[in-house]
């Protein structure tokens, strides 16, 4: 067996980095590159031993030293340069350096995708999968119940796709703007002024999502808006959901085909110049005053995971669990 050495810990700067070390030069190289503040290694390693020291050689960094029964861990400071340091020298000394799965007991999907959850809500529920959900319900399963949760577990690491659309100067981007919380999207009173695709990506009720802001959707006179809009049309073809902005202060416009849009009024700050009661199921919004934007993201919310799951329940998320919810389907 090789002696291996993986930094367990996401890369990058962080107060604390954790490293794992294993095989048959795993002592010896860490007797030869750790010194404990006090004493001094013995020859073999006991498991439960935890030392504090100095790791390294010249430039020897703070370390705490835990032996555990499969491996020794290295718990030093998580600067990019301190890990790659620590990773050479054990490399120099005959070990290779390897991916955290390796150290796994049994890599999984499901523990791959922990590693890359956006966000709390859906590192939640890839935990309790981890942590056997999936394997405890597998015989009592309600085949009907877990469909539903497909599209959840298709998002608990890639985001929820958001278009945002409708006619120039309705909004949209000072719209995206409120749920960025910052200045995301260029705005103008021009027409035309949003010609490209500008995403952003959020956290909304703990659903990661990347919202799309489009070009105004119009008979555009140049050829280079026009390519705007078609990439509006592809964007909104691809999304998961779509809202299609009015404007309340203006004319209405509305999409060729209402099917599968929902709607928002948007300057609900100014006079209305036409019946908002003619699209009873928009909701009523103000980009500048951010009147109605809470009630746009639970209405998201809702919209996507209208039944969210219960602590502990089975959230299928990998392509076995999807190929065990078709081939059980009634």
């Amino acid at each position: 067996m090789d002696t291996q050495i993986a930094c367990l810990t996401a890369p990058g700067k962080a107060a604390i980095a954790t490293l794992a070390v294993r095989g048959p030069l795993a002592w010896s190289i860490t007797r030869e590159l750790f010194k404990p503040i006090k004493g001094a290694l013995p020859a073999d390693a006991a498991p439960g031993r935890c030392s504090l020291g100095k790791l390294g050689t010249q430039q020897a960094d703070d370390a705490i030293l835990a032996v555990k029964s499969d491996c020794i861990e290295l718990h030093c400071h998580g600067g990019i340069e301190v890990v790659r340091m620590v990773q050479e020298l054990y490399r120099a000394r005959g070990a290779i350096s390897v991916p955290w799965q390796a150290f796994l007991p049994e890599p999984t999907d499901v523990l791959d995708m922990l590693a890359h959850a956006p966000t709390t809500r859906t590192a939640g529920i890839l935990l309790d999968q981890a942590n056997g959900a999936w394997e405890r319900c597998i015989d009592a399963m309600d085949s009907t119940r877990l469909a539903e949760l497909v599209p959840l577990g298709r998002h608990l690491v890639e985001p929820w796709r958001i278009v945002i659309a409708g006619a120039p100067n309705v909004g949209k981007s000072s719209l995206m703007n409120a749920l960025a919380g910052y200045t995301r999207s260029i705005i103008a009173p021009t027409p035309g002024t949003t010609r490209d695709l500008v995403s952003v990506r959020l956290a909304i009720d703990g659903w990661p999502i990347e919202v799309t802001d489009t070009a105004g959707i119009r008979a555009a006179p140049g050829e280079l808006e026009q390519q705007g809009i078609a990439r509006a049309h592809a964007a909104a073809r691809d999304a998961d959901l779509r809202f299609w902005v009015l404007d309340g202060s203006s004319e209405p416009v509305f999409p060729d085909e209402r099917s599968g849009w929902h709607m928002l009024i948007n300057k609900i700050d100014l006079p209305a110049t036409w019946d908002w009661q003619s699209v009873p199921e928009a909701l009523r919004v103000s980009a500048r005053t951010r009147d109605g934007v809470a009630d746009w993201c639970a209405w998201i919310s809702r919209l996507l995971v209208p039944a969210p799951p219960a602590a502990g329940e089975a959230v299928p998320c990998t392509a076995a669990h999807f190929a065990w919810i078709e081939a059980n389907r009634g």
